[in-house]
């Protein structure tokens, strides 16, 4: 630690004055020489080292030369070498004065060997599936037209009930196959194909950037959520068919990004720039110790992230680091949006400067940013604006956050398992019409940057949680609870009709369970993965959430990325403090209609006096207790009484042609 304590007065301030560097950075790939780019400042010597193979493990297995790099006044080594070095691995070798020579990858790599432990030069053009110059983003208009559904990778087609073929299940290829239950004809949709009858447009991908938790090179059945990043410009070898060839995992992660757009569904890349897998012995910290990483006054690591480091994007190459690889993804990968795990611990200038860079490229202002804006500490430097929640105000109003009271006023506290919301018991109503407005009167600007969620991969799932809650003495996870499916569909029902972005983890909407265990990172496959059983066992709660993702999508006043549809509609609230109700108004389908939402989270029956608040004209229900969508299913007037636990979601009588 000592070490550390000595140079921190060479990291930040210093070396951003003197040696920043806005430049190409990495191997700089030409069919006739490769040029080698490394910034390293406080470096005395650095070389290259090529390799026949991307481990020591392979036949072939051999150093080919090791060359002297040559530095510039900026901090910049380089070496060019002729000839088509495409598939040649690659180190750099960085000596410093406290540390001695120590062997790295090239943080901006492209590609890699198995386990990313060699860089490796690559040749994009021929990672390119078929078809791939014609790929198109999936892009919205506003952010709130995006309905996103959260999947891991593996957890997509782990188990056999998915229909993937088995060379493909927990891959990347997953994605590409046309796929029913079992594989049996005839059975209903699953993976892809069934996201798209299910209305999904969005899917946010949890990482599958390379991490270090899981070894490529085994067989074994390794599970990890993918939070330990250690090459961020390329792709996760285990979600390949083969890990040990470079090339194989990005040209099969593309094939992945061009069947979900050809499906209509946009691609959301979850990236983790606010920590690495290690500290100590990262590529980072071989590259410049001290430079890339927060430490506090005692010269320990800051670890806000709560995973042993933070890193420092406050610091001008950590910054440029981060937009070049953001930059990299959305262009070379075709990629829609970027979810930002922990932006809190970034700071806002960072976010700004990201999303600036996204703006220039075409309709790139469309392309989805949105991350989990939490108020953690971190040692940054002082004066430093962090992304977090308050300071949501510094950021444009295409840059969006978590909302965590939504999640807590729908369902309870995350963090406390028994603790109850408007769903379980028609609490907390106050703290919900603060969510459905999204947070507009608190610290969102407006709805588009609010992104609702119930619940995602981190903590239990919808049901696991709405489970223990109620049932808190025999929660009984693995059976079917039809007072829990009709809490289900009542927070389905305020999520989809909600002003904001809606968000919701992938079979939320058939009662997906990991069997109460609320932090499922590394716990085995057979937990984590999409039982595709479920949608038939929970079939009406599938329809349920179609039928109200087809109504989200007709009614556009849902939808408004402003603060005014919002702000225009009547509250109504009963005399209990369980059931409250508000209306909406705007155009749908070509004129001007209000929609009446009520919700009673009570077990009794909640009456609402319409004329009371003089609404004394008839209307149509679109939603109730066990429909949801964009028929009518019965009529009201005046004194409307809403069910236990449930929504009646109603629009204006006229002659509407759905």
């Amino acid at each position: 630690m000592n070490n550390y304590k000595h140079i921190l007065a060479n990291s930040g301030v210093q070396l951003d004055k003197y040696f920043f560097f806005d430049g190409e950075l990495g191997a700089i790939y030409k069919k006739e020489s490769t040029e080698f780019r490394l910034w390293s400042p406080i470096a005395t010597e650095v070389k290259v080292r090529f390799y026949g193979t991307g481990s020591d493990n392979e036949p072939g297995a051999r150093v080919l030369a090791t060359c002297p790099m040559v530095k510039n006044e900026k901090g910049v080594w380089s070496y060019t070498a002729v000839g088509d070095l495409a598939g040649v691995y690659y180190t750099y070798l960085v000596t410093h004065p406290d540390f001695g020579e120590r062997e790295t990858a090239d943080i901006y790599a492209r590609a890699a060997g198995v386990n990313g432990n060699r860089s490796m030069v690559v040749d994009l053009s021929k990672t390119n599936p078929v078809g791939w110059d014609k790929d198109e983003r999936i892009l919205f208009d506003r952010p709130t037209d995006a309905i996103i559904w959260e999947v891991q990778v593996r957890d997509f087609s782990y188990d056999e009930s998915s229909g993937v073929s088995e060379k493909h299940r927990g891959k990347f290829m997953a994605f590409t196959e046309h796929t029913t239950l079992y594989g049996k004809e005839g059975a209903p949709a699953t993976c892809v194909d069934y996201l798209k009858e299910l209305g999904i447009n969005c899917v946010q991908i949890n990482p599958f950037f390379d991490f270090g938790s899981v070894d490529e090179a085994s067989s074994a059945d390794q599970y990890n959520w993918g939070y330990d990043p250690k090459n961020y410009n390329l792709p996760e070898g285990s979600f390949s068919t083969n890990p040990y060839e470079g090339d194989v995992r990005i040209r099969e992660c593309k094939e992945m990004i061009k069947a979900l757009h050809e499906a209509g569904i946009a691609v959301v890349m979850d990236v983790v720039y606010n920590h690495t897998y290690s500290g100590v012995g990262s590529w980072f910290d071989i590259s410049v110790p001290g430079y890339y990483y927060r430490y506090n006054k005692d010269g320990n690591w800051s670890n806000g992230s709560g995973c042993g480091n933070d890193t420092a994007s406050e610091h001008k190459m950590y910054r440029k680091f981060m937009v070049d690889s953001i930059m990299y993804w959305a262009q070379e990968y075709h990629l829609d949006g970027f979810r930002f795990d922990l932006m809190g611990l970034h700071d806002v200038e960072t976010m700004n400067e990201i999303r600036k860079a996204l703006n220039t490229l075409e309709n790139g202002e469309k392309i989805l940013m949105y991350g989990e804006a939490w108020d953690m500490f971190t040692a940054c430097q002082p004066g430093t604006i962090m992304a977090n929640q308050k300071n949501m105000h510094h950021l444009p109003n295409n840059v969006a956050a978590f909302c965590d009271n939504y999640r807590d006023a729908v369902k309870g506290n995350e963090f406390e398992q028994h603790s109850c919301g408007f769903v379980q018991n028609g609490s907390r109503r106050n703290e919900l019409f603060r969510a459905v407005r999204a947070e507009t009167d608190f610290w969102a600007r407006t709805p588009s940057q609010a992104v609702n969620y119930a619940s995602c991969h981190d903590g239990r799932t919808m049901y696991d949680k709405l489970c223990v809650s109620v049932h808190p003495n025999n929660p009984q996870y693995d059976k079917r609870h039809e007072d829990i499916i009709r809490m289900n569909k009542l927070a389905a029902a305020i999520m989809f009709t909600s002003q904001g972005i809606p968000f919701v983890l992938a079979g939320e909407e058939m009662a997906r369970t990991k069997l109460g265990e609320h932090n499922t990172y590394c716990s085995p496959s057979k937990l984590n993965r999409i039982d595709w059983n479920r949608i038939v066992e929970y079939k009406d709660l599938v329809d349920y959430y179609k039928g109200l993702i087809r109504l989200r999508k007709f009614f556009a006043p849902f939808r408004d990325h402003t603060e005014g549809t919002i702000h225009k509609g009547m509250w109504l609230f009963t005399d209990n403090p369980t059931g409250a109700g508000y209306t909406l108004e705007g155009e749908a389908f070509g004129k001007n209609r209000k929609m009446l939402l009520l919700f009673n989270g009570a077990h009794h029956q909640e009456c609402f006096d319409l004329a009371a608040h003089g609404l004394t004209n008839w209307w149509d229900a679109l939603v109730n207790q066990e429909e949801a969508g964009t028929e009518f299913i019965g009529e009201y007037s005046r004194v409307i009484c809403v069910p236990p636990t449930s929504a009646l979601i109603l629009i204006e009588q006229d002659d509407i042609d759905f």
